[in-house]
């Protein structure tokens, strides 16, 4: 449990946060109140008390992506901006959908290289 002496009026840190002092009864005129301190969440006088403060709590660690879900997060990126390619109503010559499928079937075997996923070969988008 970690502790605060604030002004109570203003929320204003003074020491803390640390343990309750073993004194911190006398200070305030309150000695023999420490066993009740799970009933209370602040005690004092002089617009000062010991608040109760939570526990930092521990770091969120996000752990870095690797490079094989890098690389597979860039192919299905990829293969998104090219979704429309494949539509039955986009007007483009067969040669034309012909390159762009082979595109598409290039990026999704990205996994299958021999040096994946330290070294891809990134196939040529068709213009």
């Amino acid at each position: 449990m970690a502790w605060e002496l604030r002004k109570l009026s203003t929320g204003e840190v003074l020491e803390g946060p640390k343990s309750l002092p073993e004194n911190w009864g006398p200070i305030f005129g309150l000695k023999g109140f420490k066993d009740k301190l799970a009933d209370l969440s602040w005690v004092g006088m002089d617009d000062k008390g010991w608040v109760e403060i939570s526990p930092d709590p521990e770091p969120v660690v996000v752990e870095p992506e690797s490079t094989a879900d890098a690389v597979r997060n860039e192919r299905n990126n990829l293969l998104s901006q090219s979704d429309w390619t494949m539509m039955s109503d986009v007007a483009m010559t067969a040669g034309t959908k012909d390159s762009w499928t082979e595109y598409r079937r290039l990026l999704r075997d990205i996994t299958l290289q021999a040096s994946f996923p330290d070294d891809i070969t990134w196939p040529n988008k068709p213009e």
